[in-house]
């Protein structure tokens, strides 16, 4: 159950998805995944239902549904195909949010909305850092393992110029893009290492500004990311599930045993936890509120939960958990990377411990 109805508009955006999913992506999950090879056909199909906007503003050309429909397709897809439902997240909602209702970022934002282009974000984790160059910037930092950014078509940059920040972009030709193959998860989502080194860039927002854009991008990011694990939590229980009721030990289905049930109980009550926590911290969000503190809680609460829940289903099948073909494993390797992407989760709990010493 959720903390809320979904109205007719988020519905379908979870049937599109759930569709999307059953018919283009799951099929062919395992073997990207396996073989590290970019799955581009799901990043077409998900353009063409026009999703890659549904979180952005109408007068920014989106569909103005809030971070509650990237809440639910994020969840959807974390239930099959991780590196799907981080490239959406990605696109749908860290580049576009960041990239939504700066006038100078109009034509780059129609690209990230159609799909024309794949965006790749590199975040102020990053520490990459800008100087002013006639009426543009040079970019110069390091970022590891960046989603997309092997087959991106435009790079979006969170730098710092000075005392502040600001908002890029670079042309991926004006990098140094070398793709990443051992990594843990994620691994079709075309992962790479971002080097710039005096790279040209446009600058998109300075000041206020690039704060504000910055700060779309991390909620984002954040929600993003629960939602994905969530999904990957549940899909790790049902998966668990089945091979129980499937396997017989000591003269009964493994799910009769008490250990076992007990197992998938515990996985089922954080995902639960996980996803009730999610859809508030959208829903705040989408009502104007400040929901910063509440998505970061919101991740970690779910990636803990996604850990937890593979961990576990990884026992309950035993040597099978191991293998590539029972999926469970790479939900546990996925979950285990969104523990240390966007800054890991050992910095937001340092942000929100220095919020609870502040008493914000």
């Amino acid at each position: 159950m959720h903390n809320l109805t979904l109205g007719d508009e988020l519905s379908m955006v979870q049937d599109t998805v759930r569709k999307l999913v059953q018919d283009v992506i799951e099929p062919a999950a395992l073997e990207h995944d396996e073989h590290r090879r970019f799955h581009a056909g799901a990043f077409e199909a998900l353009a063409e239902t026009g999703l890659f906007g549904a979180a952005v503003a109408e007068d920014d050309g989106g569909a103005g549904l809030g971070l509650l429909s990237l809440v639910v397709a994020c969840e959807e897809l974390g239930r099959a195909c991780g590196s799907s439902g981080r490239l959406f997240a990605t696109q749908a909602g860290t580049a576009a949010l960041s990239l939504a209702g700066l006038a100078s970022a109009a034509e780059v934002l129609e690209s990230v909305l159609t799909g024309e282009k794949l965006c790749a974000f590199v975040g102020p984790e990053h520490g990459v850092c800008a100087e002013v160059d006639g009426s543009g910037a040079k970019l110069s930092g390091f970022a590891r393992y960046v989603t997309g950014a092997a087959e991106a078509g435009v790079v979006v940059v969170a730098a710092s110029l000075g005392d502040g920040p600001v908002l890029c972009v670079v042309e991926p030709a004006a990098a140094e893009i070398a793709p990443q193959d051992q990594g843990l998860g994620f691994r079709a989502s075309g992962p790479a290492s971002v080097t710039l080194d005096g790279a040209a860039a446009q600058i998109l927002a300075s000041g206020d500004e690039a704060h504000a854009a910055i700060a779309r991008a991390a909620l984002a990011t954040d929600v993003g990311a629960a939602a994905l694990a969530a999904g990957s939590a549940f899909a790790s229980v049902d998966l668990g599930r089945r091979h129980a009721g499937e396997r017989i030990a000591f003269g009964k289905p493994l799910a009769r045993q008490q250990a076992v049930g007990h197992k998938l109980v515990e996985g089922m009550r954080r995902a639960e936890a996980a996803r009730q926590l999610v859809y508030q911290a959208a829903r705040v969000a989408d009502g104007g509120g400040d929901a910063a503190r509440l998505a970061a809680l919101a991740r970690l609460t779910a990636v803990d939960a996604a850990v937890h829940a593979a961990d576990e289903s990884i026992q309950v099948h035993g040597g099978f958990g191991y293998t590539v073909e029972y999926h469970v494993e790479r939900h546990y390797r996925d979950a285990k990377t969104l523990e240390v992407l966007d800054g890991g989760a050992c910095a937001a709990r340092d942000v929100l411990a220095s919020s609870l010493g502040s008493g914000a």
